[in-house]
């Protein structure tokens, strides 16, 4: 409800609702997100470091890997621009695959798990300091 003047807060549920749903749109993972995309590039590099002769030219795939902002608001993806990359992850008609990304996800996956976790309990604090007035 408004005050007598009709100004002030509304201070009925529905707009409680509507004001902590601005706030939240105010509470922002995007570092977090954009952290965990260059650990996985970086795992990635190590993996292609560690790979055997099967890669002709690791340097080649290393700087093709790239973080690149996705349309999507607050997602990061990591990528091999060409298609370099994708044929040494997934093999061709006349080589094997020889994976560098998917077991890169795997090792960190827990890592991914923890900073997200992580981002989300401090939006829920930040959220529970928002007070109706």
């Amino acid at each position: 409800m408004l005050d007598n003047r009709g100004k002030g807060r509304d201070s009925s549920p529905e707009g409680f609702e509507q004001a902590l749903l601005k706030r939240i749109e105010q509470i922002n993972i995007e570092p977090e997100m954009r952290a965990i995309a260059e650990h996985l590039r970086e795992q990635a590099i190590s993996e292609i470091e560690h790979m055997d002769d099967k890669c002709v030219d690791k340097q080649k795939l290393i700087s093709s890997l790239k973080v690149l902002k996705s349309a999507r608001s607050g997602e990061y993806l990591v990528v091999s621009e060409g298609d370099y990359g994708a044929n040494i992850e997934f093999g061709t008609k006349n080589s094997t695959e020889t994976p560098f990304l998917l077991p890169s996800f795997n090792k960190l996956g827990g890592l991914i798990h923890k900073c997200l976790q992580g981002a989300l309990n401090r939006a829920a604090l930040k959220a529970r300091r928002f007070r109706p007035r």
